[in-house]
């Protein structure tokens, strides 16, 4: 059983990362799918095999570790590690691959690898102002595009409607053309395409916690404009038709 920490960030990182975590094994061996997910990933492998395959995915090797850069997927993904465990993960903003794929070009990621290293697997305490001043040179230089804040704020609005990106952008400065380029640089997916991850997402997050009445008003209440859409978008994302996912829930939690 893998050994796994926690640790969110203060609030000016808050706005760029969601969720820093720590994994460590002696001997760990596993093989999982993973459906699509709200996120970009920054993973910091100083261990064994470990390895992330799916779409936008890239792999950065300085001496003896490696360095994966998740970004957001329209279909399910497969992690493998094998051998010691030692792994820690930055879960970013969706817009932050962009963002990160810059950064390496301008920085040196070796010095935020080693510091994450040193604190979290050295030292018995980590001195987590250290890793923060590391990470606020990675993050808090660049400002959040605010096309691509009022566009999350508007879905999050509107998430329950059947949305088209042209009503969006009549709230907007830039043409539908620019915006869609523009996001797709940054989030590696068009905007409809976030729009259904979005959802299915949501879909996901209440069959977990059980906050549905059934299958066909859960699709309806998360955007979708039928029952055939919702399970169509859902086996996309995810791998699995709606039914089949709440059934593997239940089988993990019973």
């Amino acid at each position: 059983m893998k050994n796994t920490k926690t640790y969110r960030p203060s609030y000016r990182l808050s706005n760029y990362i969601d969720l820093i975590w720590i994994g460590g094994n002696v001997d760990y061996e596993i093989q999982s799918t993973h459906h699509a997910p709200m996120f970009t990933e920054l993973i910091f492998n100083y261990g064994g095999t470990f390895s992330v395959n799916g779409q936008n995915v890239k792999e950065f090797n300085f001496q003896n570790n490696k360095q994966i850069l998740s970004g957001l997927k329209t279909e399910p993904f497969l992690t493998q590690t094998s051998g010691e465990y030692l792994n820690v993960g930055l879960i970013l903003k969706p817009f932050c691959y962009g963002l990160i794929s810059k950064q390496i070009e301008k920085n040196n990621i070796q010095d935020l690898s080693k510091i994450l290293f040193e604190q979290f697997f050295v030292q018995q305490k980590p001195d987590i102002s250290k890793i923060e001043t590391e990470l606020s040179k990675w993050f808090l230089k660049t400002s959040i595009d605010n096309h691509f804040v009022k566009f999350e704020n508007y879905l999050n609005k509107k998430l329950s409607e059947p949305l088209r990106i042209k009503d969006f952008n009549e709230l907007i400065s830039i043409s539908q053309k620019s915006f869609i380029q523009k996001f797709k640089n940054n989030f590696l997916i068009t905007p409809s395409e976030y729009v259904k991850l979005k959802q299915v997402n949501h879909a996901i997050i209440n069959l977990k916690a059980k906050k549905y009445i059934n299958l066909t008003s859960l699709g309806l209440e998360c955007g979708f404009y039928d029952q055939s859409h919702f399970i169509r978008t859902f086996k996309k994302y995810s791998g699995l038709t709606p039914k089949k996912f709440l059934n593997r829930v239940n089988s993990v939690q019973f």
